[in-house]
């Protein structure tokens, strides 16, 4: 019983999979089975004459042509099935005019629109009433007018009935098709969409990763670039005549060398710990290699700040050890961003590096006209865009820009302070 179930699934499948297949055949079947009628069945019986059987070929050609037009033009093949009823009865009937009326009631009941169903249904009724009261007329017996009934429902009703429940199995049929497209327009908008999410995770992680590169290699880099270029630029002690400058020409290469190596050191450093978080997986948005984000280490950027003066002027130590480490590690970064900048391309200047703890968290840095060092290094010009990421990752915002001969780098974000310290 199972299998048998299973082929009949099947074969509804494949019908509905063919529509128009379908219904060609079946309006083939329908010709087939009108002209098998015709030939064994009687004909003539409404007008008593003797008529030539084919001549109801031409009623069975109509109906066969309603069929066919039946899904893509239902009013017009309810009319064929009624002209080829009528043709039938005016050429004398026969027994094939039943399949015309269930025919074209079915198709009209199945295919039709709202005001073409009504239509067949009031016919259909119609067509019940006639069909008892043509019975019972002749004897006027109560038998013959239930019979009629009977025979009129099977007619009229049983069609129309059969059509409308096809209809409605269709209509929940498709009403499950269109449910299932949109489960899986949304599926794929689901998956489109932790795509994006994906995408936009690694793209931000990139970009963290290259602030943290940024910071930690490229600022130590150019400074060992700059320091042992301004070392190769020493004179060498054995060219002085004078003991004296011979001295501190020494004194001024090994001052510039041991910058050199606390540079490369710190830069070793900060490589290792960025491996290190990078290797435990799941690197938040605040996490970063380890440096020192006390006041020491801010103080410490006056040994990386060679060839410019740096005036340092901070905050309470109490004050700055209340903000949250994330926010101080940011601090740090800009504030040795300003200074490499700083060594970078304003040689010789005044830097002014100053952090207020007040209302709002400010950091700022003013550095005077400085010139051109011959032991310049080449630039990306990310430096302020990765400091202006650092300050609206904690919602604040950083100005840079020419400050009359010289420039100027100011960071503010607003009520972190109030909010870290309460």
């Amino acid at each position: 019983m199972t299998v048998f179930s299973n082929q009949i699934d099947r074969a509804a499948a494949w019908s509905r999979d063919r529509p128009l297949l379908t219904h060609a055949f079946g309006s083939i079947a329908l010709a087939v089975v009108c002209v098998l009628l015709l030939v064994v069945g009687d004909v003539g019986f409404v007008t008593g004459s003797e008529v030539s059987r084919w001549v109801f070929l031409a009623p069975i050609a109509l109906a066969t042509l309603a069929s066919l037009h039946r899904v893509r033009a239902p009013g017009a093949a309810f009319a064929l099935s009624l002209g080829a009823v009528a043709l039938d009865l005016l050429l004398g009937g026969s027994s094939a005019v039943i399949l015309y009326v269930v025919d074209g009631f079915y198709s009209a009941s199945c295919y039709g629109g709202l005001r073409l169903r009504r239509i067949a249904n009031a016919l259909a009724v119609v067509g019940m009433l006639l069909s008892a009261v043509g019975l019972s007329l002749p004897d006027g017996d109560v038998r013959g007018m239930v019979f009629g009934a009977l025979q009129g429902i099977a007619i009229f009703g049983t069609p129309v009935w059969w059509g409308a429940n096809v209809r409605q199995r269709n209509e929940i049929a498709a009403l499950g098709e269109q449910r299932l497209e949109l489960e899986r327009a949304r599926t794929r908008d689901a998956q489109r969409i932790a795509e994006l999410q994906r995408d936009d995770a690694v793209r931000s992680e990139r970009a963290h990763m290259a602030s943290e590169l940024h910071d930690v290699v490229a600022s130590r880099l150019s400074a060992i670039a700059i320091g042992s270029a301004a070392a190769l630029g020493i004179p060498d002690a054995d060219s002085a005549t004078d003991p004296e400058r011979a001295r501190k020409l020494t004194a001024q290469r090994r001052e510039v060398l041991e910058t050199v190596r606390e540079s490369s050191v710190s830069a070793l450093d900060d490589m290792r710990s960025l491996i290190t978080v990078l290797r435990a997986g799941d690197v938040g948005p605040h996490d970063a290699a380890a440096i020192d984000v006390s006041l020491d280490g801010i103080r410490s950027l006056d040994r990386a700040a060679s060839g410019i003066h740096l005036d340092l002027e901070l905050p309470d130590p109490e004050a700055y050890a209340r903000l949250g480490e994330p926010l101080r590690q940011a601090v740090a970064r800009i504030a040795g961003e300003i200074v490499a900048n700083a060594v970078k391309h304003a040689h010789g200047c005044r830097l002014e590096l100053r952090l207020d703890l007040g209302t709002n968290l400010r950091l700022t840095g003013r550095s005077t006209r400085g010139e051109a060092s011959e032991h310049s290094v080449p630039s990306a010009g990310i430096g302020i865009r990765v400091m202006r990421e650092r300050a609206e990752a904690f919602g604040g915002t950083l100005v840079a820009g020419p400050d009359g001969d010289g420039w100027v780098v100011d960071v503010t974000i607003p009520g972190v302070v109030e909010e870290e310290t309460t």
